[in-house]
């Protein structure tokens, strides 16, 4: 591929294995510092299982690595990061799955599924 070559990063699911609190998180993605997903609502619910995502990120160069925070969201304290999905984006196609890497101690297990056209 080109250097000059611009892609685009489809995040399509979210697979949790492990939650971090007992009835569930209620996860986001931030992005470059901004949220990303959910767009609508604060956070979304996560039990074991998996969710559908439908988030872009566009104009992404070819070989550049993506750093996507996960955050649970709590209302009476601070926010949890729960761990940063990296994500090497230097081919088309996929679905590719990366682990979270955890960035508590909590035991939060999470995987992203992503594609890149």
């Amino acid at each position: 591929m080109t250097g000059n070559t611009f892609l685009t990063v489809k995040l399509l699911k979210l697979y949790c294995y492990r939650q971090e609190e007992n009835d569930g998180d209620e996860v986001y993605m931030r992005y470059n510092d901004q949220r990303l997903w959910p767009k609508k609502e604060k956070y979304c619910k996560m039990d074991k299982g998996e969710v559908t995502i439908n988030a872009k990120i566009k104009n992404i160069k070819n070989n550049e690595v993506l750093s996507i925070e996960l955050w649970d969201y709590d209302v009476i304290s601070r926010d949890d990061k729960l761990g940063l999905f990296t994500m090497l984006v230097d081919e088309k196609g996929g679905p590719f799955r990366t682990d979270m890497l955890a960035d508590n101690e909590h035991g939060a297990k999470y995987s992203l599924e992503w594609e890149v056209s």
